[in-house]
């Protein structure tokens, strides 16, 4: 099986590459072979822009059999402990649109992109694939993906209510419009890294969300290779 992992930073990643380079065999660059399973990590950059054009490159260059995003992100739902695994299955575009009169609307609302256009189903790009060789135990939950992280009351308050979904990154639309338009069954899994709220970096849990993400991630390759033997 090729296994393609994207994440948008290098650190997100870190622990993970160190197991891969330790217990596979290191084809080059950032591509693992070991017995039936394959591996290329790509490291797409910040933002809908770069993952949109890194992750295509990636998956013609590499054409895997499954998709994985893993990443922190940013809670609008207050439940979700800092540290916690989600699995996101629908994504919504969070700030493509036009300010009308002191509202923002989308670029749906305003009838240059159609909602039920695939891979778009009510405006949301959701995840409907079924086939997955990773476990999925943990909980599954809606993320808006923006250019621009929310970090005022008022930006927080506009985009909860607008849109009530559990997550905010910048890079989760992107990796959901690419897999979906290619076919490609993939998964988005994010570990919770902070409360969104005006930006204070001393409430993160940055480290600790990394660790518990790489140690699923790690848990669940090594399930995976046992599986392919």
């Amino acid at each position: 099986m090729r296994l393609l992992v994207a994440a948008a930073t290098t650190f997100e990643l870190e622990p993970l590459q160190q197991f891969l380079a330790q217990r596979f065999q290191q084809t080059g660059g950032n591509h693992y072979r070991r017995e039936s399973l394959e591996i290329s990590i790509c490291i797409t950059g910040i933002g809908s822009m770069q993952t949109a054009f890194n992750l295509a490159e990636s998956i013609a260059a590499f054409d895997p059999h499954f998709c994985l995003q893993a990443g922190v992100a940013g809670a609008f739902d207050r439940n979700l402990l800092l540290g916690e695994l989600v699995i996101v299955q629908e994504e919504v575009l969070g700030d493509l649109g036009v300010e009308d009169n002191g509202r923002f609307r989308d670029m749906f609302d305003i009838g240059l992109m159609d909602a039920q256009e695939r891979p778009f189903i009510n405006k949301k790009l959701i995840n409907t694939f079924s086939d997955f060789p990773l476990r999925l135990n943990l909980p599954f939950v809606s993320a808006l993906t923006v250019n621009t992280v929310s970090g005022t009351e008022s930006t927080i308050s506009s985009r909860t209510e607008h849109y009530a979904c559990a997550l905010e990154s910048m890079e989760g639309a992107a990796f959901h419009y690419v897999c979906l338009t290619k076919k490609i069954p993939f998964l988005q899994v994010r570990s919770i890294s902070n409360y969104v709220e005006p930006r204070d970096k001393s409430r993160w849990k940055m480290k600790e969300a990394i660790e518990k993400l790489n140690s699923w991630l790690i848990a669940n390759i090594s399930q995976t290779l046992q599986k392919s033997v």
